[in-house]
């Protein structure tokens, strides 16, 4: 993949998320109503904060272990930020936690993983080694 800027990342990580957004908010309208939206778009919300602060993480790292540094700080966020927001939502109740947000929370959280991963990737700088191939 290419290198790309943070912007453009962050431009395609919305993309994803609006567009699982969509696919998974009519199901849960049918199941929860409204509160099943709610839950979906907390969601799909905390997922790309999450996925974005992941990103941005990516793209600061510099020095000759940036692709280790930019995997445990951005673990930190994409992991740490939907577990707490889950784990909160559930145990103070509502309507969200009735509507299932945990579930969702999960979905979510594999489609930012499976879209940021590259795109964190695509951030890293090139190793010099790479430079003196070409």
């Amino acid at each position: 993949m290419p290198r790309l800027n943070l912007a453009t990342c962050a431009l395609l990580l919305l993309l994803a998320v609006l567009a699982g957004f969509a696919i998974v908010a009519p199901f849960a309208y049918d199941r929860h109503g409204v509160d099943g939206v709610l839950a979906t778009a907390t969601a799909a919300g905390v997922c790309w904060s999450a996925a974005s602060l992941a990103l941005v993480a990516s793209a600061l790292v510099r020095g000759q272990f940036a692709g280790f540094h930019a995997m445990i700080l951005g673990m930190f966020f994409r992991v740490g930020l939907p577990l707490a927001a889950g784990v909160y939502l559930t145990k103070r109740g509502g309507s969200l936690a009735d509507a299932g947000v945990f579930g969702l929370l999960v979905i979510f959280y594999l489609l930012t993983l499976a879209v940021e991963t590259p795109l964190s990737l695509a951030l890293l700088p090139t190793a010099e080694r790479d430079k003196k191939a070409c």
